[in-house]
């Protein structure tokens, strides 16, 4: 007789759900949670959940339990029917618990404490961490001695007859739609895996350039004439430190969103991006006055002679028109064929130091700046791409 699984467990109840939260091994959750399959009794319905589950991400997720010695999951959420789930309560605290006179324990203490066991015949399918569950799969694969580590998986009732199968899909569905990727303020602030927001607080907290209040620490890139003293938004660089590592460096978005190079290697991201702005804030005429201005008085009139209602003001005191400004420098070094981007970018600044990027300019008016409702336009595609490449190719010519 195949021996029953124990798994430690707390019982809880939230809306009309009883749950059950199980400490679990990674082998036994290859062995015993499969994909949503049976939410349909339509088989290509079914299948339609299976082509969600996209490859990379399982790869992606497999790699990360593989080699990061930080991995950590959120809960995966399945639902269980046939086969002979059991809950086994604690019926009390042992009279040799330590200080057992000072608990008071509530009533729903003991209720919630206790093992889940299962026959191993019981059908169960993952309701939300689908891609998690494939990243385990695939690192087991890999190397089996990782499935001695445990994650938290919650269990939940399913009645396979419609009215179950109706509600279990309404759970799949709430679970998976209103899960919400995490901000981009919260990325920036936090994300240590993430290369450009590593970059981004690296850049504010170590140099002059971006340091103290010379950012507004918004992770939209709208920044308004009554603004007289940021350059910027912190959203809008981290922008630009993408458009430098991806389109520049060529580092895929995959590999920059979830970085596995070493310290080193990441430092030397961190020392591009600083030499560049810096060449950037000390050659450019108008980065190095809002740089040079010796208070916040100087300051404003700087940002004001540079961005402002009437002439609308520089290119580059717009996040659009920074971001368009790196964009072209890494397609001038592109088109130069540069084995050093880093020196590439620097000529790029030199060349394209004597281009008139006044928004009332012949090359910028009615392409981004509306002269006659004195606002900045809708940059559209076309316009945003001969733009790049009218200053590449004018610094390949220059």
């Amino acid at each position: 007789m195949t021996q029953r699984l124990l798994l430690p467990c707390l019982r809880g109840a939230i809306g009309n759900w009883v749950t059950y939260t199980c400490l679990m091994r990674l082998s036994d959750i290859k062995d015993l949670i499969s994909f949503a399959d049976d939410l349909h009794n339509n088989k290509n319905l079914s299948k339609l959940i299976q082509r969600q589950l996209k490859k990379e991400r399982k790869k992606e997720i497999g790699d990360y339990l593989l080699n990061d010695e930080e991995a950590f999951f959120n809960s995966l959420v399945v639902a269980v029917y046939e086969g002979e789930p059991r809950w086994h309560q604690f019926d009390k605290i042992g009279s040799n618990t330590l200080g057992i006179e000072d608990f008071e324990a509530p009533d729903y203490t003991m209720e919630s404490m206790g093992y889940l066991s299962l026959s191993r015949e019981e059908k169960i399918f993952a309701l939300d961490g689908q891609h998690r569950l494939a990243g385990i799969q695939y690192a087991l694969e890999k190397d089996e001695d990782i499935g001695r580590q445990q994650i938290s998986v919650i269990f939940l009732a399913h009645f396979n007859d419609a009215a179950g199968l109706k509600r279990t899909r309404r759970l799949f569905t709430t679970l998976n739609k209103r899960a919400k990727p995490v901000n981009k303020d919260a990325i920036i602030s936090l994300d240590e895996d993430d290369l450009c927001a590593c970059a981004t607080r690296y850049l504010v907290e170590e140099t002059s350039f971006f340091g103290g209040d010379k950012l507004k620490y918004q992770a939209t890139n709208n920044v308004g004439y009554t603004d007289t003293k940021n350059l910027t938004t912190i959203g809008n660089l981290y922008d630009l430190i993408k458009v430098i590592i991806k389109e520049g460096c060529g580092l895929p978005s995959r590999e920059i969103d979830n970085y596995r190079g070493d310290e080193e290697e990441k430092e030397n991201y961190f020392n591009l991006v600083e030499n560049i702005f810096s060449y950037m804030f000390s050659t450019i005429p108008c980065l190095q006055e809002f740089d040079s201005a010796k208070n916040h008085a100087s300051r404003e009139q700087v940002v004001e002679l540079y961005r402002n209602r009437e002439n609308g003001g520089h290119f580059l005191y717009r996040p659009a028109g920074l971001k368009i400004y790196l964009q072209a420098m890494c397609k001038f070094a592109k088109l130069s064929k540069a084995t050093d981007f880093e020196s590439a970018c620097f000529k790029f600044i030199e060349k394209t130091d004597d281009v008139d990027l006044w928004l009332e300019s012949d090359f910028l008016k009615d392409r981004i700046w509306d002269a006659t409702q004195k606002k900045i336009m809708v940059i559209k595609a076309d316009v945003r791409k001969s733009i790049i490449m009218a200053l590449a190719n004018y610094a390949m010519e220059n």
